[in-house]
């Protein structure tokens, strides 16, 4: 084979070091035999001349290094890419040849092996350049035969889960790293098309385009990275303690895939809210439906995207409609229902599935407190606040809502509050700082809400040019509210931002928790001691420590609500279990041993269990003798009572 970019001793360095990584099996071929080393130059010609430059010094290497040693190396990194504390350029390194490797094998071997690795697992992941999935619903009819008049009817609907199980079972067959090589691609994907893919937001949601880049984009690649970086670790078989009383056994958990996982995700976060539970799906070994909001379904995007990274036919499938067609496809029997929205379409799921038992995570509204105490820095602090409430417009469910500050530094707060956010500027660009609302309703409620506070005795402190009407909302600030009206109770979803002083700690705690919802919160205090019993004290599912917004940032955290603002966890290892079917297994020998508890039961086997239940909690070394010869008795009169029943 020949290359633009490597020679060919750097060429047989990766056959050498993709044998390591892929040697194949019975049904696949080893890396030097499928001809994925001649597709090189697809990935070289996108690389950085520096990542190239390296990549050729890492082959030539390789090339000519004993295998004993390329084995240490690749234990080296692997090493590294479990310890945080490692030099970051080891677990890069483990990143970069990696995802060449699996790219190459999984995604662009050639085309005599590469048929056989992809006959094997079922799997075509030939990049395209159209779009594989439907891009309405009517489509989905078409393809359903017999023709339809209604796009939600059952049998499309049927239509869809068909060929998703199918596709499902495609998946499965995928190893894990085969699916993270295809989530190394869709990063590369999003990062060739991060401008096109912003300008599509920003035109569906009216988001600035700075709030779109970090929100959309860089939280994305943030995902991404932490499945690289953890899913195959995460999603590998664990060995998990095995009582004394089961000396012998062992004890292990599988995490397989669910199945079909519908998501439905809200109008706020469009490409965000789709990519992130889609990966984590595909991570996990499901397929999915997914029906994006009908406000800012970004038409084709989503499918575009994910087909140019190689994901195969079918394996995610977007619907596109309203609220009836989201309830037909629950109504469809998926595996799991993922679901991010309001309070009141999540109870409408919920009731739904319950139905036909179908398994629920719900990721719903907010009304985040942030506690200010008077050691806080105020400048700082300020900031947050301003960020807090009105990034995306005030439209993420885990925006400021009510600012509680103490009263020692209220005025100092406010009157800074108030300068700086009469400095924010609207628009779309990438010099403003707000863009508009997105819906209509949601300018109706913000209206509503900020009418009920000044009706009950509020003063609104900025904003007052706006018409309530308007979708460009400037930043508005109330004070003198109470915990009775509508502002401070009520998920506003706009840059309404209500501050209220405090006089002690108790209080704080108290008007933080006097909502229905329970998402985020955050503290911020010099002193860590009490930042720490109040964020303890607050009923919520996250809670940030002097920053705001931030622990939806760190994609190992697990992220979901208390009270109404959900139920489950998302992202983090405890949200990829969550898209997974946890498995319970125990493992014995085969043998002619009788276990103790089968039958049949006798008086003095009785007597032994009682004995070895009073050992079992008897503390010492005198009650682990007790108990070791209690279950030595008891297990030979259970084979003497076995062998003699078999014969009988």
């Amino acid at each position: 084979m020949s290359s633009r970019f490597f020679t060919q001793v750097e060429l047989l360095g990766l056959d050498r070091l993709g044998d390591l990584l892929c040697p194949g099996d019975d049904l696949l071929p080893p890396f030097s035999s499928c001809g994925a080393g001649t597709e090189i130059d697809r990935l070289a010609i996108a690389m950085d001349p520096r990542d190239r430059a390296d990549l050729k010094k890492l082959l030539r290497l390789t090339a000519y290094a004993p295998r004993s040693t390329l084995r240490a190396l690749l234990a080296l990194l692997d090493a590294a890419d479990r310890h945080a504390g490692w030099p970051a350029e080891l677990r890069l390194a483990r990143l970069g040849v990696a995802g060449v490797i699996y790219s190459l094998y999984y995604g662009f071997a050639g085309p005599d092996g590469g048929a056989r690795v992809r006959a094997a697992l079922a799997w075509d992941a030939a990049i395209r350049t159209e779009p594989t999935g439907e891009h309405a619903m009517n489509l989905l009819v078409e393809r359903a035969r017999p023709p339809l008049d209604t796009p939600a009817t059952a049998p499309a609907i049927a239509a869809v889960y068909e060929r998703a199980r199918k596709a499902q079972a495609e998946i499965a067959r995928l190893p894990v790293k085969a699916r993270l090589a295809l989530i190394d691609r869709l990063a590369q994907v999003l990062l060739k098309r991060r401008e096109e893919i912003v300008e599509r937001v920003v035109a569906a949601t009216g988001k600035c385009e700075t709030d779109a880049i970090v929100g959309e984009i860089f939280a994305v690649l943030d995902n991404l990275d932490f499945l690289r970086k953890h899913a195959d670790r995460l999603l590998a078989d664990r060995k998990v303690a095995t009582p004394l009383a089961m000396l012998g056994k062992r004890s292990r958990v599988w995490y397989e895939p669910l199945g079909v996982v519908l998501t439905i995700s809200p109008w706020n976060y469009p490409f965000y809210q789709a990519i992130v539970p889609l990966s984590i799906a595909l991570v996990a070994g499901n397929a999915s439906v997914y029906k994006p909001s009908e406000f800012t379904p970004l038409t084709g995007l989503v499918e575009s995207v994910l087909a140019e990274a190689g994901f195969g036919q079918d394996w995610v499938q977007v619907v596109y409609g309203d609220g009836t067609v989201g309830a037909a496809l629950v109504d469809g029997g998926p595996d799991k229902v993922f679901f991010t929205g309001s309070v009141a379409t999540g109870r409408k799921i919920m009731a739904r599935a319950a139905e036909r038992l179908i398994p629920v995570e719900l990721e719903l509204g907010g009304k985040d407190p942030m506690l200010v105490f008077a050691d806080a820095t105020l400048e700082r602090a300020v900031a947050g606040a301003m960020w807090g409430a009105y990034t995306n417009t005030g439209q993420s469910c885990t925006s400021v809502e009510r600012l509680l500050v103490e009263r020692p530094i209220y005025e100092a707060f406010k009157a800074r509050l108030v300068a700086e956010s009469q400095k924010l500027k609207l628009g779309t660009d990438r010099d403003s700082d707000i863009g508009r609302m997105t819906t209509a309703r949601q300018i109706e409620i913000v209206r509503e809400l900020r009418d009920d506070a000044l009706a009950r005795g509020a003063r609104q402190l900025t904003g007052l040019d706006w018409d309530g009407e308007s979708e460009w909302i400037p930043p508005i600030v109330l004070e003198g509210c109470t915990p009775q009206m509508r502002v401070m109770q009520e998920e506003a979803f706009g840059p309404l931002l209500p501050i209220v002083p405090f006089d002690t700690e108790e209080q704080a705690v108290t008007l933080a928790n006097q909502t229905i919802y329970g998402l985020s919160a955050s503290v911020w205090s010099a002193d860590r001691a009490r930042a720490e019993r109040v964020a303890r004290r607050l009923l919520v599912g996250n809670v940030a420590i002097n920053n705001v917004m931030i622990t939806e940032g760190n994609h190992a955290l697990p992220f979901g609500g208390a009270k109404q603002s959900g139920i489950g966890r998302f992202k983090g290892a405890e949200g990829l279990h969550g898209f997974c079917n946890i498995k319970s297994v125990m493992i014995d020998a085969d043998s002619a041993k009788y276990e103790a508890n089968w039958y049949p039961f006798t008086a003095d086997k009785y007597a032994l269990f009682d004995s070895l239940a009073e050992a079992s909690q008897q503390k010492g070394l005198g009650g682990l003798l007790r108990f070791a010869l209690s279950g030595l008795k008891l297990e030979n009169l259970a084979n003497r009572l076995g062998r003699a029943g078999r014969s009988a």
